[in-house]
């Protein structure tokens, strides 16, 4: 989700904004995943399954002849609360728990089989989201709003806490990612109680696993603390969703928007923050040992409408001139899905999808409805299953000005539409598209051939992947703004999303089974 309250709601041309550094493969050590994500692969063992981020599980027994039997198996009453609801991430399962982190930061450890609480770790710690646990060598590794900790997966019992921001104008909201001994986890510019207030900066933080000292660290903001030369006023940065990580070493982050945005009366159009504020907005790959700048990609320059890429980067292989080659898919706010070579950070292809109407080049001084708006496009994560990239999408429209941003609508938050699009991965062409009435903030989450997706209004969706025909759906108890996980014979859901959709909402999460009811 965005990065603010509800309380606050009451290109961009990639190749010329773009950038190169180095080498992207002559100094990186060659990265191992921890032993559980390979001990645990026919589960669901990380937040987007794998350290490539694909969300697709050959894995599981579900598919297209029996979806249509999933029925809901346990239930698990959720008690968080957050600024987006109770519940916005993904659960992860190893063997018999599974693992998950409300909006409140506090921590669960569940019976896989019968859904029942075994421990929890209450922190208390609200969270804009979306938050998340992440499970390698031995441990549970999270983070509340300021803190980066590892638990004891056994017991929940505490075994390290790292504060990391700098000030009360910074927080954490993503799941760590781990490899190679390391956590790798990042702040960004804001929290429940102020976002994007000046001197907000987002940092990558690459923490020991075992003690959580750090080893290394990557400031998403160029010129670091001096915040592209008004710290007062400035801020941006930070990640919201885990990186990805190759073979070969290479981090891959996504980076969020600069602030203020559009910007203020004394500096309308961002104006207190010239120039195109790199890392903003910008694909960026790491030497993992390190934290070296290998290459960036900047998909939007000196961006005014919150156009955060912002989604986990998903690594895949497609035919380059004949060749196989390692690619990595981006998307984010802007509405577009982008193809980069994962060696030095070619364009490959670049996709809009979803409505577009004003959505480039500095405001103009009347009130302009643009699409995709900042709560608008790409907002969470995209599958890849080595044959279409799957995208849920967001067509929400705000209204801005050069120094103010508004819904267009009285439905504020709960209006637009959604979609699922199926991306050809080699050219990026759309090979299906099926639309709902209401934001498509579940994700996707590939089980075989059927690709799963959550709607605002509580609706799931299990569509065919051949050609987004739906086989299965059926109504949440609550809203749903989280994303689907696929554990064997089972789909996790939670349904905690703010909202007037259902009449009477419970919030939980659920699992769905093909097995029992």
């Amino acid at each position: 989700m965005t990065r603010f309250t509800l309380a606050s709601l009451v290109v961009m041309s990639v190749v010329a904004a773009g950038g190169l550094a180095g080498a992207a493969s002559s100094s990186t050590t060659p990265a191992a995943p921890p032993p559980e994500l390979t001990q645990f692969s026919n589960q669901w063992p990380a937040h987007n399954l794998n350290l490539g981020n694909t969300r697709a599980t050959t894995a599981s027994s579900i598919n297209s002849t029996n979806v249509a039997r999933l029925k809901p198996k346990w239930r698990f009453k959720l008690r968080g609360s957050g600024a987006f609801g109770k519940f916005s991430s993904n659960p992860i399962s190893l063997g018999d728990t599974i693992y998950l982190q409300d909006l409140s930061s506090n921590v669960y450890a569940l019976n896989r089989t019968t859904g029942a609480l075994r421990w929890k770790h209450v922190f208390n710690r609200p969270s804009v989201g979306p938050n998340g646990v992440a499970y390698g060598y031995g441990m549970l590794f999270g983070a509340t709003d300021r803190s980066a900790f590892a638990l004891n997966p056994t017991n929940g019992h505490m075994l390290w806490s790292r504060k990391l921001t700098r000030n009360g104008n910074e927080g954490i909201d993503m799941t760590p990612t781990v490899y190679n001994g390391t956590v790798l986890v990042s702040t960004i510019p804001g929290n429940t109680r102020a976002f994007y207030a000046g001197n907000g900066d987002g940092i990558v933080y690459a923490l020991d696993a075992t003690t959580g000292a750090t080893k290394w660290t990557f400031n998403t903001i160029s010129d670091g603390a001096k915040l592209w030369g008004n710290a007062k006023i400035n801020s941006g940065g930070g990640l919201w969703y885990p990186p990805a990580v190759d073979p070969q070493g290479r981090v891959f982050i996504t980076v969020a928007n600069p602030a203020p945005f559009p910007g203020t009366k004394r500096y309308p159009n961002g104006s207190s923050r010239p120039g195109p504020d790199l890392y903003t907005d910008s694909l960026v790959a790491l030497d993992g040992s390190s934290g070296k700048v290998l290459w960036f990609r900047q998909t939007v320059r000196h961006d005014v409408r919150d156009y955060d890429l912002q989604d986990s980067p998903v690594l895949g292989t497609i035919p380059i001139g004949g060749t196989p080659t390692e690619v990595v898919f981006a998307a984010g706010k802007m509405g577009r899905v982008y193809a980069f070579s994962a060696n030095d950070g070619h364009l490959v292809w670049e996709r809009a999808v979803g409505d577009h109407k004003n959505d480039l080049g500095l405001l103009p001084r009347r009130s302009t409805v643009v699409l995709p708006g900042e709560l608008g496009g790409v907002e969470t994560p995209m599958a890849y299953d080595g044959t279409s990239l799957y995208v849920p999408v967001v067509n929400l429209a705000f209204r801005y000005t050069p120094s103010s941003v508004n819904p267009a609508s009285r439905a504020g938050l709960f209006g637009g539409t959604g979609s699922l699009v199926a991306l050809n991965p080699t050219d990026g062409s759309v090979r299906w598209h099926q639309r709902f009435r209401t934001a498509d903030y579940g994700a996707a989450t590939v089980a075989n051939d059927v690709v799963f997706t959550a709607t605002f209004n509580g609706k799931i969706y299990g569509l065919d992947a051949h050609d987004g025909s739906v086989l299965w759906s059926t109504q949440a108890p609550a809203g749903v703004n989280a994303f689907p996980a696929v554990d064997g014979d089972m789909l996790l859901v939670a349904a905690a999303a703010p909202g007037p959709y259902v009449k009477h909402p419970s919030d939980q999460l659920v699992a769905y089974s093909i097995t029992s009811g």
